[in-house]
């Protein structure tokens, strides 16, 4: 942010950079988003261009926090990624949980009453929001009749699940144990397109 400022001086800041440029437009899609201001984010909202957060990039590099409330509260797209450059997991899960740990976080250290993130928000920005932000969404991001079948098939009951399922579970409380504990060892398979892809498939 400051060799932007430092550089192009007559910018008021990086989105204007971008914006008198012509780069953002509504297939624009920027990561992290950590320092962008109200005004900032009004253009961004107006371009129609997208926020990709990834919380263990962030973390990782102590480069910021993103105050993804902030992000919703402006109607501008917002995703998920994992910018496994900056940080250690390839993983949508881990984005997922970091995504809550940032928000609570967040939430802990502010003076509104601004809550943090439900794992349902998490869980929505790591599908239908993230394949809105890439312009995906007609096709895939839920199980919309007439979408793509993309899709993981869970096992909650794997022999070595890291997670205990008790009788009092109901399906919320399966899909909030995979969601903070699951792993590979609770997928049976990947679907993508409507074909399984792992195992392999000969359909494929």
């Amino acid at each position: 942010v400051r060799l932007i400022e430092s550089t192009f001086p007559h910018y008021q800041h990086y989105t204007e950079l971008y914006d008198k440029n012509k780069l953002l437009t509504n297939k624009t899609i920027m990561a992290h988003g950590c320092y962008l201001s109200d005004e900032e984010l009004d253009i961004f909202k107006r371009r129609g261009a997208a926020i990709i957060h990834c919380p263990n990039s962030n973390i990782s590099l102590k480069s910021g926090l993103l105050n993804i409330r902030k992000i919703l509260n402006h109607n501008v797209k917002l995703g998920l990624g994992t910018d496994v450059a900056g940080g250690y997991s390839v993983s949508m899960l881990d984005a997922i949980r970091n995504t809550i740990v940032v928000s609570e976080v967040l939430h802990l250290n502010s003076e509104t009453d601004e809550k943090g993130l439900t794992l349902k928000e998490a869980f929505r920005l790591a599908t239908l929001a993230g394949s809105q932000a890439l312009g995906l969404d007609p096709i895939t991001g839920n199980f919309e009749v007439g979408k793509e079948f993309d899709a993981l098939l869970i096992n909650a009951k794997a022999s070595d699940s890291p997670f205990d399922l008790f009788a009092s579970d109901h399906i919320e409380d399966i899909i909030e144990k995979f969601l903070y504990l699951g792993d590979d060892r609770n997928i049976e398979g990947v679907y993508v397109a409507g074909k399984l892809v792992v195992p392999f498939s000969s359909s494929v």
